[in-house]
């Protein structure tokens, strides 16, 4: 088990419910163990929803998790989402996808994204779920996004993703500026959560810079001239002031084959 995993899921889920639809999460005191909210039951407990991740709609095995692509999933919503609800989840989707990039999510696979219903005419997008700053561990520092889009799998799409979002959710590039903002308040408003963490949990303190530089560093990359070209944001006084992580390990490990993550 990576350390402090549930305190790095904990706190980029903070940052996705500040964006987009998400489970609620509670973390323990000494930062090793999460509480997820179920949010396919009820409020006596039992089943409201029923719930299928894109693993399963596409007919994967769940070893082959990182084997698809955004143009399937998004086919797959196509073919499974009514009309009614469906361009609302092309936005959390697109949300999604900016959130991995601006968090350097590398585990964010097809089991970390599904459809509720109750029948075939209600049908929505699942809230977001399993999200975290895999950067934060020098062992995964340098992989891949789980998911490629056009074909790669790349931190610096540049224009692309701009144009890929466009093509495939239909948002303009205004809509998904306004986005990329609600992601850099979110992470503003969060920082301060994760210094707080840093000083209760010694042990914290490197995994807690790594992800502020990732975050940092996620948000530069897509607020760049490369990319939607909106100009360099102050992220607050949490994301300065201490010394630089420590140099990763130059190792590449590919996630899809470790099982040092939780599994789903």
């Amino acid at each position: 088990m990576l350390p402090f995993v549930s305190l790095n899921e904990h706190l980029c889920m903070e940052v996705a419910r500040k964006v987009v639809p998400a489970a609620r999460t509670e973390v323990s005191l000494d930062g090793q163990a999460l509480v997820v909210q179920r949010f396919d039951l009820d409020e006596s407990g039992k089943p409201h929803w029923g719930m299928e991740d894109f693993c399963a709609l596409l007919g994967l095995r769940p070893a082959a998790k990182y084997e698809t692509t955004w143009e399937r999933i998004a086919r797959a919503v196509r073919d499974h989402i009514p009309a009614a609800n469906r361009q609302e989840a092309f936005r959390q989707m697109a949300t999604l996808l900016l959130l991995s990039y601006a968090l350097h999510n590398a585990d964010f696979h097809a089991k970390n994204v599904a459809l509720l219903y109750t029948g075939r005419a209600d049908v929505r997008l699942a809230p977001a779920y399993d999200m975290i700053t895999t950067s934060a561990y020098p062992d995964y520092a340098n992989n891949p996004p789980a998911i490629s889009f056009m074909g790669r799998k790349t931190w610096h799409p540049g224009k692309t993703l701009k144009s890929f979002i466009t093509a495939t959710f239909g948002l303009q590039p205004r809509e998904q500026s306004a986005i990329i903002e609600q992601i850099g308040d979110a992470i503003t408003e969060t920082g301060p959560d994760i210094r707080a963490a840093m000083m209760q949990h010694r042990k914290f303190g490197e995994i807690g810079k790594r992800m502020l530089f990732a975050w940092q560093n996620g948000l530069a990359s897509l607020r760049g001239k490369r990319a939607y070209a909106m100009g360099e944001v102050a992220l607050g006084t949490a994301f300065s002031g201490f010394s630089g992580p420590k140099p990763a390990n130059a190792r590449r490990e590919v996630i899809g084959r470790s099982d040092l993550l939780g599994k789903r």
